[in-house]
């Protein structure tokens, strides 16, 4: 309150008030004091001028006595205007002392005052006197000393009452003006306060976000200016607000959902901003303190490498974080043109690098496997050319056109399924899909590969639990599928073995399990089983005519369908092969 706008205007009203009042009041009591005092003189010394000093001092000097010269002086009392506040006395020259005066019992206290000493020394006393009024005039003797005194004394009792009237009407008027002062300070408080006011909840309204609000301008002076002008810095403001959170939402958006991972440091090392893909690359909780130093170890880069970057210098690093490959880009963060943090971006190329060391690994094994094909051939042929014109055994000449035509046949098969994952991983071998009865098939196909168990004395069994009479896939896929899983089989178990191979329909799944006693495949090989070129006993596979292609083509072939394909298999006592195929609904 006691600081407030309308309490100062109030108090500044007030104490104009006072101090114009008090003002006038000390000029009036001046001028009036100063009226009297001069009218006072100016009475006395037309009253009591030269003329009637001269006249005296001619009487006393003709022999006039003290009673003729009293006399003479109570002559002029009308004049002098004596009456019970202004009395008149004659006084002794030489000892000031009261002779005769208009009021006795005055007389005997009568002070000395500094006019009456002056005309005690011959000179006119009229110097004015704060209490009260007084003029004395000496009267020479015949001797030139001074003989008498005239004293008149006035005890200001008019002029003290005038000024006592004055002084009531002041307080009056005082009290008034300070009445007036108050209303009108509270008046023009509250017409400047109000838009003053408006304003600060408008402020306030505006620091909290409500920008929908306007004010109204109700005066055209300039607090209406001042209110039209916050109007519109109100506006351009939410405007710009709006836009710069629209740009925020976007790039809050934009780093929440990409890939990369984007940390973001001040320049004392304090985490400022950090996106869920980089919490995720780098394992950092929800929550959990993180600072420069817990994200690049010190023997990997130090925050003051990147702070005194160049502008526009990157510093590209790799990190290994746990079995993650992850390529950091960092640079610094320049604000005004000083370095004031550092941003670092993220990437996972975990994968990339899998999928490098795959490629590379592929090209690899391509190579070897058409390498061992090609050299035989070329030994062989190199052979035939060097015996051509000797006399060279058929049979022996047979065999090797076999060996030839066999590895041929090798490199045709390894030429044609790199054909089929190659069609497949690029999608352009299409499905040709069509309704047939997989139960059927499996039989087919069962009974054309037991001529291949009976060369090994195996026993091939294929019980179907209920029939799959309506399935929609592309048949040639899902019988090669099946042939590869079942020949795979017959190779890797033992003369004498079994294998068994059953199918059943539940709900709009088909399963085909095909289980045999066999090798079975050791529990460190089960995870790559399905990877390109893997082999258990690589010796053993390409001695067979495997080219390591077989269940890979097949993982793609059901992943196609829309199904799962799964090996269980117990080393030295058999493998289980589970697939599992989606029954698609289609119109009849």
């Amino acid at each position: 309150m006691l600081k407030s706008i309308s309490f100062k205007i109030v108090i500044m009203f007030v104490a104009l008030t006072l101090s114009v009042i008090i003002f006038i009041g000390t000029m009036m009591t001046t001028g009036t004091n100063g009226f009297y005092q001069q009218d006072f003189i100016s009475l006395m010394e037309n009253v009591l001028g030269s003329a009637m000093k001269n006249q005296l001092e001619l009487n006393i000097t003709g022999g006039a006595t003290f009673d003729n010269i009293y006399e003479s002086v109570d002559a002029y009392a009308v004049q002098l205007g004596i009456d019970s506040f202004r009395n008149c006395y004659v006084l002794d020259g030489k000892t000031g002392k009261v002779l005769r005066g208009s009021n006795a019992e005055l007389a005997q206290t009568l002070e000395t005052s500094s006019n009456i000493i002056a005309a005690m020394t011959g000179r006119v006393g009229n110097e004015e006197n704060s209490k009260y009024m007084d003029y004395a005039l000496p009267i020479n003797g015949a001797d030139g000393t001074v003989e008498y005194i005239i004293y008149v004394k006035d005890s200001k009792e008019e002029p003290n009452t005038i000024l006592s009237q004055i002084f009531g009407i002041m307080f009056q008027s005082l009290l008034l003006g300070i009445v007036i002062s108050v209303l009108f300070g509270i008046i023009l408080s509250k017409t400047i306060i109000s838009p003053i006011t408006s304003l600060t909840h408008k402020a306030k309204k505006i620091s909290s976000g409500d920008f929908g609000s306007t004010i109204d301008v109700k005066s055209e002076d300039e607090l209406g200016k001042l209110t039209e002008t916050f109007n519109d810095m109100s506006y351009e403001l939410a405007q710009t607000l709006t836009a710069i959170q629209g740009e925020n939402d976007k790039l809050e958006t934009i780093f929440r959902y990409m890939t990369d991972g984007v940390v973001a440091f001040d320049e004392t090392g304090e985490l400022i901003h950090i996106n869920p893909a980089a919490r995720k690359m780098l394992s950092i909780a929800e929550g959990e303190q993180v600072k420069f130093e817990t994200v690049f170890a010190k023997d990997e880069i130090s925050f003051g490498q990147v702070a005194f970057l160049a502008h526009g210098s990157t510093l590209e690093r790799i990190l290994n974080r746990d079995g993650k490959e992850i390529r950091a880009y960092l640079a610094t963060l320049n604000t005004d043109g000083k370095a004031g943090g550092v941003v670092s971006v993220l990437q996972d190329i975990t994968e990339q690098q899998k999928l490098d060391l795959s490629r590379r690994e592929f090209v690899a094994n391509v190579s070897h496997e058409l390498r061992t094909p090609l050299t035989t051939v070329k030994s062989y042929a190199e052979t035939l050319k060097d015996f051509l014109d000797d006399d060279f055994d058929k049979d022996q000449f047979e065999s090797f056109l076999t060996v030839i035509e066999g590895e041929t046949d090798r490199m045709t098969r390894l030429v044609r399924d790199l054909l089929i994952l190659s069609k497949l991983d690029y999608g352009k071998n299409q499905l040709r899909k069509e309704r047939f009865n997989l139960s059927n098939l499996l039989a087919d196909v069962i009974t054309k590969m037991k001529i291949s168990a009976n060369n090994k004395n195996q026993t091939l069994t294929y019980e179907p639990t209920n029939s799959i009479s309506s399935f929609v896939g592309d048949k040639d896929r899902i019988e090669q599928v099946i042939i590869n899983i079942i020949s795979n089989a017959i190779k890797y178990t033992p003369e004498g073995g079994e294998i068994f191979v059953t199918s059943m329909c539940v709900y709009d799944t088909a399963y085909i399990k095909v289980k045999d006693t066999g090798i079975g495949i050791p529990r460190k090989d089960l995870s790559h089983i399905f990877e390109r070129f893997y082999r258990v006993d690589k010796a053993r596979a390409r001695a067979q005519g495997g080219t390591g292609l077989g269940l890979a083509i097949a993982k793609e072939i059901v992943e196609a369908h829309d199904g799962t394909i799964e090996i269980h298999s117990v080393f030295t006592k058999g493998t289980e092969v589970v697939i599992k195929l989606p029954i698609p609904k289609t119109e009849e």
